[in-house]
């Protein structure tokens, strides 16, 4: 399977009761979905191709154009082993719940007390694609909050907390790069979103 795959995409194989899951991740855009084979009557399998992520979210697109084709290539390579089996591919029609629990924070205007920020704290966010594992499972969150929301990764270096920068990356309402700000760099930039929230 390893041959088939772009070389930012990796996958991890597990056995179920009744045949195998393959998760597969990219470099860049974290969990791109999964492959579920199947046994069924006959010695057959059932291929089963899910794209992970909210259908509202334009990242979930992305990530179908990658391994939409990766899951096609590996039910041609079923069929000349094994026959022609049943295939499915779907996009999630409803948000999934996240599997962990994802510390956030919303910010109230101290004028209207209405939501005026938003932050999601990613511990494990240590490169691009880990990142946009947060985002993708804390969509429906911070889409319904629609307030200017940034995830914040682990403080990087030595030194006190409050010191050490972190990878910071602004997901809404406008998905933006990934910067690296201290503390005493980002307060001020959520200080005037916060004043300027109902002025």
């Amino acid at each position: 399977m390893a041959r088939l795959l772009p070389p930012d995409v990796s996958f991890e194989k597990q056995r179920l009761t009744d045949g195998w899951v393959y998760m597969f991740r990219h470099r860049t855009l974290g969990t791109l979905g999964r492959i579920l084979l199947q046994d069924v009557e006959g010695g057959r399998c059932h291929i089963s191709c899910e794209v992970v992520g909210d259908p509202g979210d334009p990242m979930t697109a992305r990530r179908a154009a990658i391994f939409e084709p990766i899951g096609r290539d590996i039910a041609r390579q079923m069929e000349a082993a094994t026959g022609p089996a049943p295939e499915s591919f779907t996009v999630p029609k409803a948000p999934q719940e996240p599997t962990e629990i994802i510390e956030s924070k919303v910010i109230p205007c101290p004028r209207c007390g209405a939501a005026a920020a938003m932050l999601i704290f990613a511990p494990a966010a240590t490169d691009a694609g880990r990142f946009e594992d947060y985002a993708r499972m804390m969509y429906p969150e911070y889409t319904r909050w629609n307030v200017p929301t940034w995830i914040i990764g682990p403080a990087l270096g030595s030194g006190s907390p409050q010191d050490r920068p972190a990878d910071i990356v602004k997901v809404w309402p406008v998905r933006e790069s990934t910067q690296r700000l201290p503390p005493d760099r980002f307060n001020p930039l959520l200080d005037q979103i916060i004043a300027g929230h109902c002025r």
